[in-house]
Formats: C-alpha cells, structure tokens, sequence
C-alpha cells in the first residue's frame, strides 16, 4: 500500500442500516415464496390428501417459524433506523366491523420511499395491544390512540407531521365497517413491545 492511501475498516452506521434493510427484503421474499409453495401444494390434487395435508402442515410451520424470526429481525432493524437519518414508518389498514371484530387488510413496511408488504399478524398484534380491553367503542379508542400518538412523534420529530396519518371511511351497507389505514413510525413497535 503506498504512502498517500487511506485504508478504510468497518462499515458506516448507514451502511449497516442498507445492509439489514437488504435481509428485510431477502426474509419477505422467502415467506412470499414459501406461502406460494402452500398455495400450490394445497391446490395440488395429484398428491394423496394425507401426504398433502402433511406436507401443508410442514410447510405452515416453517412458514410460522420464519415469521416469528423476521419480526425479531425486523424490530433490530427498526432500532438501527432509529440511529440514523433514515424514515422507516408501518403503515396497517384495517377494518373495525360491526360488532367489534377487527380483520387486518394489509401492513407495510415504508423506508424512506420504498413500500414492503410484511406479515398482517404484525399489524393486528399491535391494533390488539392498542384495543385491549378498551370497551366496545373501538373506533372512538383508535382516534384518541392516534391522536396522542400523533403529538408524541411531533414533539420527537421536530414538527415533521408527515410520519403519522389516520384516514377513516365509513362503509354502511351491507354492514357497518370503518375502513381505517393508520400510519406510525415503526418505532411504535418497540415502544408498545408487539411480539409474534
């Protein structure tokens, strides 16, 4: 090595933070894969319905497993995103149907400005935790969660309003249902400590 070069070591903690985001998208694709497999399997005729069943039972597992080892994985993420300049927000639309029953839409992962679908059970673990045991009126609970939720992250951030949203569309027929996407960064998951 000559005398004017400068040898860099290590890694950057941006260049950390692009390196996990990469195995983010590497575990998706995997899960996405694998559920198309159960998928195919399931429709499969040719197989016998006991070794079918088996190998859905297998593979449901494995899927399940996976699931549990990406949020792990996902919430390390998070906590680098928290270190470095870098948006990471969770994005969940949901439906409050008449009655109460809640049912996950879809959850998503937004970095910076690219989008990933990630597993709904994520979502509907932390609109669980949001609506535990807080009575029948959950749509009155999601509005003032966000509410302060909203707030907290303004005094964080600064002022940059654009990390938190709430829209509500209220479905009348053929059943009451409200509509709701709901958008946090995903440090939330941390500070309400979701688990899969």
């Amino acid at each position: 090595m000559a005398d004017n070069q400068i040898e860099l070591q290590g890694s950057t903690p941006d260049d950390e933070f692009w390196k996990r985001f990469s195995g983010v998208r590497e575990m998706l694709a995997l899960m996405k894969e694998r559920a198309e497999l159960i998928r195919r399997v399931r429709g499969e005729t040719v197989i016998p319905e006991h070794a079918r069943d088996l190998a859905i039972k297998a593979l449901s597992t494995e899927l399940q497993d996976n699931k549990r080892i990406f949020f792990d994985y996902l919430l390390n993420f998070i906590s680098a995103g928290m270190q470095v300049l870098h948006r990471v927000d969770i994005e969940m639309e949901f439906s409050i149907i008449e009655g109460g029953r809640i049912e996950m839409d879809n959850v998503r992962l937004i970095v910076d400005k690219e989008i990933l679908e990630v597993p709904v059970e994520i979502g509907a673990r932390f609109i669980g935790i949001i609506l535990e045991s807080k009575g029948p009126k959950k749509l009155d609970v999601v509005l003032s969660f966000y509410r302060e939720e909203e707030a907290r992250y303004d005094k964080i951030f600064d002022g940059i309003m654009d990390r938190c949203s709430l829209q509500i569309m209220d479905e009348l027929y053929p059943r009451r249902r409200a509509h709701i996407r709901l958008k946090l960064p995903a440090q939330s998951l941390i500070e309400y400590r979701v688990t899969l």
